[in-house]
């Protein structure tokens, strides 16, 4: 394809700038044109309505509004933005004010660019076959992080790349409604959710590193998602989680670390689930309260080959007494598991089972959480397991333990 060029020199760079006529250029230029911006501050906001290409000088060209409104808004295909500093857009939630919105376009690119005060960074709507790379977002710092903005939104959107962005302080990288997407490489900090994925299908979220967020990864529904190779560090309040489930069908935890969290995984299983629903498989899940918190009943879940190490709880359940069934649980190494290995294959001969005593009964009555760790329940949890009271619950069962962990 012939692609045309019309450089905008220094000199014009410092023109346009004078007479704000960027927007201009942009209309007169002729589609598949590349158009070079030089150092300089440019004002927005920009509409992109045909397919150019627009580069700037290593970020110190930047575009930016007055505080009003989205920088750069797109409608149409085959549009690339790259080594631009976007910033000053408007603070209206409700109108979704942006760094760049994309809408009912594709194969557009956004690389390399740095969004500073912004509201939400990037935004894609009915949009598909677009790659956004390499971008340092950063939404307004506002101390409630709800009033913030997504760094990078997607709504209907299918057939996307998201890789090696920076999210710092921004509200989520949302997935809302969209399928077939790439979410790979990103780093993702100190907002509320690393990644929500709300409805989605057939998404890939892999080697991402998502910490000092209040939950890392927060599943809605959806079905066919994989979650894989993922660092997810470190979440804040008493309810911080790694991955939250929701509902959802077909989903894969697999190879990620998993620490420092309130509970490193929560699970909420609906009562209308008929078959396996998750795997969770070859993690690592490190020093945290709780590894695996459920809601309700613990059905239709196959873990295998993790590593499960220095948690305060292994297993937590929030009701009591509802049923445990149809679940695939061997081959976790526990540290709290105590058992025989007679043939010496690093599989202990006997099951490792979690049961309720007397010292859990907070899970089901979060009044008596005050006591949780203290003297007075260890001591009554000790003479419980010596001569129980009444029969335990089972909470869990893994049927075939490791005794040694797989990954150290």
């Amino acid at each position: 394809m012939y692609i045309k060029h019309l450089i905008i020199s220094c000199i014009l760079g410092t023109f346009l700038f004078a007479n704000q006529s960027l927007i201009n250029i942009i209309k007169q230029a002729k589609p598949y044109s590349k158009i070079e911006l030089p150092v300089g501050v440019f004002k927005g906001p920009i509409l992109i309505d045909k397919p150019i290409i627009l580069i700037g000088a290593g970020k110190k060209s930047i575009i930016q509004n007055d505080g009003n409104g989205t920088v750069i808004t797109i409608t149409c295909p085959f549009v690339t933005i790259s080594n631009i500093t976007i910033r000053n857009s408007g603070h209206q939630r409700y109108n979704f004010d942006s760094g760049i919105k994309i809408e009912k376009s594709s194969h557009v690119v956004i690389k390399n660019c740095n969004f500073e005060k912004i509201l939400f960074g990037i935004i894609l709507q009915d949009s598909s076959n677009s790659k956004i790379l390499d971008n340092n977002i950063k939404s307004y710092g506002y101390k409630v992080v709800d009033n913030r903005g997504d760094g990078i939104r997607l709504w209907n959107s299918n057939h996307n790349l998201i890789a090696g962005n920076k999210l710092l302080k921004s509200r989520d990288m949302s997935l809302n409604r969209s399928s077939n997407n790439i979410i790979k490489n990103n780093t993702i900090e100190k907002s509320r959710y690393g990644i929500l994925l709300n409805m989605c299908k057939n998404i890939s979220v892999s080697s991402n590193i998502i910490t000092s967020n209040y939950a890392g990864i927060f599943i809605k529904g959806g079905k066919n998602l994989q979650i894989d190779g993922n660092k997810i560090i470190k979440t804040h309040l008493s309810t911080g989680t790694g991955v939250v489930i929701k509902g959802g069908k077909n989903i894969h935890i697999t190879h990620n670390t998993l620490t420092g969290h309130a509970q490193a995984i929560y699970i909420a299983s609906g009562t209308e689930e008929i078959g396996m629903q998750r795997y969770i498989e070859h993690n690592t899940i490190l020093n945290n309260n709780v590894a695996l918190h459920f809601s309700t009943t613990i059905k239709n879940n196959t873990i295998k080959n993790n590593d499960i190490i220095g948690n305060l709880e292994d297993v937590v359940k929030d009701v009591p007494k509802s049923k445990y069934y149809q679940n695939d649980i061997k081959f976790n190494y526990w540290d709290k598991y105590i058992g025989f290995d007679k043939n010496s294959d690093d599989i202990s001969d006997i099951p490792y089972q979690v049961f309720i005593y007397a010292d859990k009964l907070w899970q089901f009555d979060h009044h008596l959480k005050f006591f949780y760790g203290t003297p007075l329940l260890s001591i009554v949890d000790f003479i419980e397991k010596l001569a129980p009271f009444d029969e335990p619950t089972l909470l869990l069962e893994d049927s075939q333990p490791r005794t040694k962990p797989i990954s150290f």
